[in-house]
């Protein structure tokens, strides 16, 4: 993917845990999850990616060799949710985009982020993706800057609590902290 972008990774020693992780990120386009994957390589970013990806067999076979399971994001089944908790518990890594759609920097995440990480006891990591919201050809030529910045893990109690008021405590910090990770990041661009 090199030929395509100047890559700058940052915090990248933030996902070698012990244990699994969750790792959250902004969402600016369809191509999101290649860079962000490409970033953490060679650790390989599980990632749920819209039911609708699958729907097309190259498209299927592309997103799930990177990774990525299907998830119906309008009505998660409970298969899907002990599917995440599953790889995490067992000491893989999962990225969700948490505000469940693209395009929109401030928007506010969706509590599933926390609630997998609550229920495998498995930190969180908030990530920043700034770059194009495609990969198009013309970038042969002019290759973009593109940017990834793993922030600092944020724990989870460990006392088993997954309760919806946990789960949205830790999802407000986890906003704030992906606010942070931006916000710096912009000031540094």
């Amino acid at each position: 993917m090199t030929p395509f972008a100047r890559v700058r990774v940052e915090g990248l020693q933030n996902l070698d845990a012990a244990s699994g992780l969750v790792v959250v990120c902004n969402h600016v386009g369809w191509a999101d999850p290649l860079w962000v994957g490409y970033a953490a390589f060679p650790r390989t970013l599980h990632q749920m990616a819209k039911k609708e990806l699958f729907e097309t067999p190259l498209v299927a076979w592309f997103v799930r060799s990177g990774g990525g399971f299907p998830v119906d994001r309008g009505r998660p089944t409970p298969a899907t949710i002990k599917h995440a908790i599953g790889l995490v518990a067992s000491g893989q890594r999962l990225l969700i985009f948490p505000a469940g759609t693209r395009g929109v920097e401030d928007a506010d995440s969706k509590r599933g982020a926390a609630t997998i990480a609550l229920r495998a006891g498995v930190p969180i990591v908030p990530a920043c993706f700034q770059g194009p919201d495609a990969l198009r050809l013309s970038h042969l030529w002019r290759r973009p800057p593109i940017r990834v910045v793993f922030g600092a893990p944020i724990a989870v109690p460990d006392n088993g609590a997954s309760d919806k008021a946990t789960a949205l405590r830790i999802t407000a910090e986890l906003d704030a902290a992906m606010k942070a990770i931006r916000e710096q990041a912009a000031a540094l661009a």
